[in-house]
């Protein structure tokens, strides 16, 4: 008589270790929230009309599918093309909720279809689609005047990617790299990106890359000011901005001939505890500035304010009178507005320093790159001014609209990792997402439904393609 083989399974503290076929996912809020908002806002029509790549192969099985493979790998925390895989467990889940026919699972898919934008012409191409479409999402909340950020970023290469250069580097010395710029509204929308190289100074090619962000905003949009760091402080820049009539006020260098000036200050007004502001007027003696200027001094005592911003020059070290504070100052052309008021406009702008780092840490702003300089740029616009806008929108008007605006990483805990596994009912399709917490489960349920709500449509008229 034949003996009955017995299967041999693993047990921890006495449950017992099986496999199942059935399609489960760890991602079931990112197939559910997010597929429902792209579905809702035509999302596959625009990619397939305005990214300017053209599939020949016959081979060839779809761009919207290598769009949402970098989205999926951008919302469960990848930030590189090699960590597609991260979201591969239960891709018969994300194929069905985002209406997919395939999905790619070599991340060397995603590089050969971007590398097809190889040249200058094509990025410029990609470069326009995506600032109409952070242009069309600002008007979806009917944003007609807001503020300006300009910021410039490092991204250290390790490969030998075009562009990648030896410049100012201040975590990695030494090291190749591409130096970015990025305009923000105060509302935290992303308007425009430029991919330069890493020998680029922060405020190179500021005028043109302002002029670009200001035509793509168009004439009935607002520009209330603009704010920059003290990469900026170009006179060239600054008399482009006072020429066309701009409001601005951009951090200046702490050089030497400026700790000076603040060393002359003699009367200091207490604008909050450890807080006090001046001001003074100064003219540079290069003949291009031709006349003084205002300068607003912040001094913060770090007693009071541990984590005062600001810097402590090295003249003030040794000086008993100064050593306990740190300074920032500013130039502006608000001749209006109190020394204070300067200062707090100018505090709003520290934010973009955490959307730089979520742009880095969440959206794979300083990893997703190609050997290609311009298929590089490519990448930045798709992750900036699509993925980041999109994430951006849900987050003001769905997610939390009372609240303040969070961090994709923080999202990402909260609402997106959730065990989901894939039935059927009457026919139907069913995502049976596992949610035992009431309030989560209520909020989800709102979700969906606010979002089912939206009447906003992509416009898809395309840009070109070559």
């Amino acid at each position: 008589m034949k003996q009955k083989k017995h299967k041999r399974f693993q047990t921890v503290n006495q449950v017992k270790i099986e496999f199942t076929k059935k399609p489960i996912t760890p991602w079931g809020g990112v197939a559910s929230v997010i597929a429902k908002f792209l579905e809702v806002i035509r999302f596959r029509e625009w990619v397939e009309r305005n990214i300017p790549i053209k599939e020949t192969s016959n081979n060839g099985k779809g761009i919207y599918e290598k769009v949402i493979a970098q989205f999926l790998t951008v919302l469960v925390g990848g930030f590189r093309f090699s960590h597609l895989s991260w979201w591969g467990n239960g891709i018969d889940i994300l194929m069905r909720a985002f209406g997919l026919r395939w999905l790619p699972e070599a991340s060397s898919t995603l590089t050969r279809f971007w590398n097809k934008i190889s040249r200058q012409g094509l990025a410029e191409k990609m470069g326009v689609s995506g600032r109409s479409f952070a242009k069309e999402v600002i008007k979806w909340e009917r944003l007609y005047e807001d503020t300006l950020n300009l910021d410039s970023t490092v991204l250290t290469r390790y490969g030998e990617q075009e562009g990648a250069k030896r410049g100012y580097n201040p975590k990695k010395p030494g090291r190749p790299s591409h130096h970015p710029l990025i305009a923000f509204l105060g509302s935290g929308y992303t308007v425009n990106v430029w991919n330069r190289v890493g020998s680029a100074s922060a405020g190179q090619s500021a005028s043109d890359f302002f002029e670009q962000t200001r035509q793509m905003l168009g004439g009935d949009f607002r520009v209330k000011g603009v704010h920059c760091d003290s990469g900026f402080y170009l006179i060239e820049f600054i008399g482009y901005l006072e020429e066309r009539g701009f409001y601005y006020i951009i951090a200046v260098p702490m050089w030497e001939i400026f700790q000076r000036e603040i060393m002359k200050i003699k009367e200091w007004s207490e604008v909050a505890k450890g807080v006090e502001v001046a001001e003074f007027r100064f003219k540079h003696l290069d003949p291009k500035w031709k006349r003084e200027r205002r300068y607003v001094v912040v001094r913060q005592l770090v007693k009071a304010r541990p984590k005062a911003s600001g810097k402590q020059p090295g003249l003030f070290k040794e000086v008993e009178e100064w050593k306990e504070y740190r300074f920032t100052v500013m130039i502006t052309n608000d001749e209006s507005s109190c020394p204070e008021e300067i200062w707090r406009q100018y505090r709003k702008r520290a934010n973009d320093e955490n959307k730089v780092k979520d742009l880095k840490e969440g959206f794979g702003l300083a990893s997703f790159n190609t050997d290609s300089f311009w298929a590089t740029e490519a990448v930045m616009v798709m992750n900036v001014l699509v993925f980041h806008n999109l994430i951006h929108y849900l987050n003001r008007n769905i997610l939390n609209v009372k609240g303040p605006v969070e961090h994709l990483r923080t999202l990402r805990s909260k609402y997106f990792i959730i065990p989901g596994v894939l039935g059927s009912c009457g026919g139907y399709a069913v995502l049976r997402l596992s949610v035992n917490n009431r309030k989560l489960k209520a909020k989800l349920k709102y979700f969906l439904e606010k979002i089912s709500l939206i009447s906003h449509r992509l416009n898809c008229i395309a840009v070109g393609s070559g």
